[in-house]
């Protein structure tokens, strides 16, 4: 983010963006053309007045929040508990809102000025959406993922009891077996992990 989104980041959330790379960056802008609103229902929800919307999405791609995933019992057939824990971390709180608010000011520069014919649709810029709360609140209700699931194999050494495969992307403990995939990869790039992947096939 440029110099003045992170001017609004306490020190404890620069301090721990500054765990990753110098070059790693924080978020990643996505254009989408369509409305999106507040991702509930896109049928019902998208306006109805003809005209085209586009939407500017914020991603996180240094993010702090952890989850978990575990099973229910020893049989296979029930299924895995899953905690996304999505946004529990505070940093990357303050960054989603400096985002947001980022991507409001795409919409005030000349370069957009030609394209558009009235104010921000969703959520508006007069309905109690300016505080840092209330774009919080708003995210939150509105959140996805951008469905690059990955490193839920942990890659690392035989005498590691969490890991699953080792830095050839072999299978522990079982023979003639390689898991080259999103899920086995030690440390998932900033972005859209395809290429990486495409890269280990």
């Amino acid at each position: 983010m440029p110099a003045k989104s992170r001017k609004s980041l306490s020190n404890s959330t620069l301090a721990s963006l500054a765990t990753f790379p110098s070059d790693w960056p924080e978020v990643e802008y996505l254009s989408v053309g369509g409305f999106l609103g507040d991702n509930s229902n896109y049928a019902l929800n998208t306006p109805t007045d003809n005209y085209n919307y586009a939407s500017v999405v914020a991603a996180l791609i240094a993010p702090l929040s952890r989850g978990t995933v575990s099973i229910s019992s020893a049989d296979m057939a029930d299924p895995p508990i899953i905690d996304p824990r999505w946004l529990i971390d505070p940093a990357d709180q303050a960054v989603a809102v400096a985002a947001y608010k980022r991507v409001r000011e795409f919409f005030t520069t000349q370069a957009m000025a030609p394209v558009l014919i009235g104010s921000e649709y969703f959520p508006g810029l007069s309905n109690g959406t300016q505080s840092d709360s209330s774009l919080l609140a708003l995210i939150k209700r509105g959140f996805q993922t951008e469905w690059h699931a990955s490193c839920t194999c942990k890659m690392g050494k035989k005498d590691d009891k969490m890991a699953v495969v080792d830095s050839t992307a072999k299978v522990i403990g079982v023979g003639l077996l390689r898991v080259v995939d999103a899920s086995s990869f030690a440390l998932l790039p900033p972005g859209h992990p395809v290429s990486t992947v495409c890269e280990l096939l």
